[in-house]
C-alpha cells in the first residue's frame, strides 16, 4: 500500500503534476487497487483535513500580510533597517537581513518577504556594486525568517496538524529566527571584509532612526498585538487573524491612506487564491496521510531510524538532513502537511518537547526552500536579480553553512526555543 502510494506520487511529480493533485491522484490509485479501502475515504478525509478551526486563520493572515505589504510598509521597514545598520560595511546586505526579520512580523510568509524586500533592495545592491548573485542569495536566505518569526502561516499549519499550541510555537520561534538573522549578518561581515563594493555610503543618525521608527510604528506593533493577544488568552489564532485583517485595513485606509477599494479587491482575490491552494494541499494530503497511517508508515520510519542508531542527537540530525532534501523536491507547505503527523510521533518517541521539536522541524523543512532543484526562494531572488539559477549555484553552499549550524544549535539546546514559551 505505502510503496504503491509513493511510487505513484513520485511519478506524478516527475511528469509535472502539481503537488496537491499528485497527492490526491496517488491516494485515488491506492483506493482503486486496494479492495479494503472505500472511495468515500477520499471525500471524508479530505473534508475532515480542511475542517479545522485553527486552519481558518490562514486566509486571514495571508490577507493581512497582503494588505500591509501593499500599504507602503515595506519601504518604511527598509528605512528602519537602513537607519540601524546601513552605515556599516556591507550595509545594504545587513539591511536586507534586518528588513526581512522585521517583515516576518507582518507577512508570515517567506515568499512574500523575499518578493517584497527583494524588489526594493536587490536593485539597490546591484546599483551599489554588489554582485547580482550575492544580492539574490542574501535576500533569499534572509527571507527564511518569515515562517520562523511570528506570526507564521507555517507554524499554524504545523500546530494544527501536530496538535501543538500555535501560540507557543509562535513565541518559540522568536529566538531561532533572530539567531538565523545574526548568523547571516556574521556571514555577510566575513564575505565583505575585503570587498570594495560593500563600502558604506551613509552615516548613523539618531534622528533618522527615530523618524524611521515613528514612520514604521504601525507595522512594528502589529506582531506584538497578535502574538500578545494569543499568548494572553485574549484571542485564538483564528480570531487573531481577523484582528490582523481589521488592523491592516485601518492602517491602509486611515493611517497611511495608501490603500484603495480597487487594490483591496485585487488583494482579496490574491489571498483567496493563495488560501485555496494551501487548503487543497491540506485536504488531499490528509487523504495521503490517512493511507500512510493505515499502512503504519510511522512505525516503518521509526524502525528504520532506530535501526541506524538509538542516539536522539544523531536521529534528529538525520531528520534535519532528510527534511531538507525532501523540502528541496517540493514546496514547504506540502512537505509539512504530508510528514508532520509522522514527525510528531517520532518527536514523542524521542521524548522531545513538542514545541521545541516543532520549531526544529519547521527550520529543517525551510532549508529545502533554498536548496535546488525546487528552491522557491532562490528562484524569486534570481528573478528579481535578473540572473539564471545556475549563476548562484557555486555560492549556495556557502550560505547554507550558517543555517545548518544554527539549526543544529537550536536542536541541541532546547532552552533557545522553550525558554520564552515557559514564561506564559
Amino acid at each position: 500500500m505505502i510503496l504503491t502510494l509513493f511510487i505513484a506520487f513520485i511519478i506524478l511529480l516527475l511528469i509535472g503534476v502539481p503537488v496537491a493533485f499528485s497527492t490526491g491522484i496517488a491516494a485515488l490509485i491506492v483506493v482503486i487497487l486496494d479492495p479494503t479501502l472505500s472511495a468515500r475515504l477520499l471525500v471524508t478525509r479530505a473534508f475532515a483535513g480542511m475542517d479545522s478551526f485553527p486552519l481558518m486563520a490562514i486566509p486571514f493572515f495571508i490577507l493581512a500580510g497582503e494588505i500591509m505589504a501593499h500599504s507602503g510598509l515595506t519601504q518604511r521597514i527598509v528605512n528602519v533597517a537602513m537607519a540601524l545598520v546601513g552605515h556599516v560595511r556591507g550595509g545594504l546586505a545587513h539591511v536586507t537581513v534586518m528588513a526581512n526579520a522585521l517583515m516576518s512580523g507582518v507577512s508570515g510568509s517567506a515568499s512574500a518577504d523575499c518578493a517584497a524586500t527583494g524588489s526594493i533592495l536587490i536593485p539597490s545592491m546591484i546599483k551599489q556594486g554588489y554582485k547580482p548573485a550575492f544580492a539574490a542569495l542574501i535576500t533569499a536566505f534572509s527571507a527564511m525568517m518569515g515562517p520562523i518569526i511570528p506570526p507564521s502561516i507555517f507554524m499554524i499549519i504545523y500546530g494544527s496538524m501536530a496538535g501543538v499550541s500555535i501560540g507557543k510555537l509562535f513565541i518559540g520561534g522568536v529566538v531561532p529566527g533572530l539567531l538565523i538573522g545574526l548568523s547571516l549578518m556574521l556571514l555577510v561581515a566575513i564575505l565583505v571584509r575585503r570587498r570594495s563594493f560593500a563600502v558604506p555610503t551613509t552615516t548613523f543618525s539618531f534622528k533618522k532612526l527615530f523618524q524611521s521608527l515613528v514612520s514604521a510604528a504601525w507595522a512594528l506593533v502589529m506582531p506584538i498585538v497578535i502574538v500578545g493577544g494569543i499568548l494572553g488568552g485574549i484571542m485564538t489564532p483564528t480570531e487573531a487573524g481577523i484582528v490582523a485583517v481589521v488592523y491592516s485595513l485601518f492602517v491602509g485606509f486611515f493611517v497611511h491612506r495608501t490603500l484603495t477599494l480597487k487594490q483591496l479587491r485585487l488583494l482579496t482575490m490574491s489571498a483567496a487564491l493563495s488560501s485555496a491552494n494551501i487548503m487543497m494541499v491540506v485536504g488531499f494530503a490528509s487523504v495521503f496521510g490517512t493511507i500512510l497511517a493505515l499502512g503504519r508508515f510511522e512505525t516503518v520510519v521509526m524502525n528504520v531510524l532506530f535501526g541506524i542508531t538509538d542516539q536522539p542527537w544523531l536521529l534528529v540530525a538525520i531528520l534535519i538532513i532528510s527534511l531538507a532534501i525532501i523540502g528541496s523536491l517540493m514546496d514547504e507547505v506540502s512537505t509539512a502537511v504530508l510528514f508532520v503527523p509522522t514527525l510528531a510521533k517520532i518527536g514523542a518517541a524521542l521524548h522531545y518537547d513538542p514545541v521545541h521539536f516543532g520549531v526544529v522541524m519547521v527550520l529543517a523543512i525551510m532549508l529545502g526552500a533554498v536548496v535546488p532543484p525546487v528552491a522557491t526562494l532562490l528562484f524569486i531572488g534570481c528573478t528579481l536579480a535578473k540572473i539564471p539559477l545556475s549563476a548562484i549555484m557555486r555560492l549556495v553552499w556557502v550560505f547554507l553553512i550558517p543555517l545548518v549550524l544554527t539549526n543544529l544549535l537550536i536542536a541541541y539546546v532546547p532552552a533557545l526555543v522553550t525558554f520564552l514559551p515557559s514564561l506564559f
